[in-house]
């Protein structure tokens, strides 16, 4: 195992460059093109616009006390309804810039900000291949009852390239046949949220568990390719990465997000922390 510490906003590990700062002051400066971007942006839970505060769950203890349950309510997840889009459309264009052409573009997000991420993709002529549902069966339940109990995230897979010329995008349809008991793989993904053992170094409140990761990995790229996700959070994608023979360059903003994801690359092998998919081909 290679281990490199260059600064203190940098490390590296087999082939996985860390970077600590603002994506958008850190994405303009990169020379390199990417095969591929998987990310997991923020979703504007804790700040948009109208935004009601729950009187009742900060006077009613049993949920926060008992129940362990903490709405996200992180700084970098607080933007008005306008903010929103124009960051959203600023991180994007970037990530066009650098990702190369006909390359698989994958991004995360819930009903508060997916519909919003397909719309500026559009509007970037971006062509749009699937939507893929995760759906995490053991969700935490709504503690309002006054709506369904939401049980999905939602994952857009989109080709940079125009809706005219996209082509030849990385699909490995068979590899994701073979781990999925021969059947074709299909847009919904019956995994549960992310498990205690995959937090044992720490936790970040939208941590998506390695099985999702994956699949995406393993799925949208081949060995070898260079991945970028500009929102890195607690580390899954470079730590698939590593576990998968990609490489990545991947960005958070948090120091403390960040000092977990180093402390999860560092005590994590291939034989060690995680239940991955046999190392096959793809």
């Amino acid at each position: 195992m290679t281990l490199r510490l260059s600064s203190n906003n940098k490390f590296t590990i087999n082939n996985q460059t860390l970077l600590l700062g603002d994506s958008l002051n850190i994405l303009p400066t990169l020379k390199k093109q990417f095969d591929a971007c998987i990310t997991d942006p923020p979703y504007n839970i804790s700040g948009y616009d109208h935004k009601k505060e729950i009187g009742w769950l900060k006077s009613n203890k049993f949920w926060t006390e008992q129940k362990k349950f903490y709405k996200i309510d992180e700084s970098w997840d607080k933007f008005s309804n306008g903010d929103y889009e124009r960051f959203t459309e600023e991180w994007l264009k970037m990530v066009c810039c650098l990702v190369k052409k006909n390359g698989n573009i994958i991004i995360f997000g819930t009903y508060h900000n997916i519909y919003k991420i397909g719309y500026l993709l559009e509007k970037l002529d971006k062509k749009i291949i699937n939507s893929i549902v995760w759906y995490k069966r053991n969700a935490f339940p709504n503690i309002t009852q006054r709506m369904l109990c939401e049980s999905t995230e939602h994952i857009i897979w989109a080709v940079n390239n125009s809706q005219k010329n996209a082509s030849n995008w990385i699909f490995n349809y068979n590899f994701l046949k073979s781990i999925n008991h021969g059947k074709q793989m299909r847009n919904v993904w019956d995994i549960p949220s992310t498990p205690q053992n995959e937090k044992e170094f720490g936790k970040h409140p939208s941590q998506k568990p390695v099985k999702v990761i994956e699949k995406l990995i393993i799925g949208f790229t081949n060995k070898g390719d260079n991945i970028l996700d500009p929102f890195m959070g607690s580390g899954t994608i470079p730590l698939v990465c590593m576990l998968h023979d990609r490489e990545s360059l991947c960005i958070e903003n948090n120091e403390d997000y960040y000092n977990l994801a180093v402390k999860r690359l560092k005590g994590s092998n291939k034989n060690k922390n995680v239940d991955a998919f046999e190392l096959l081909s793809c």
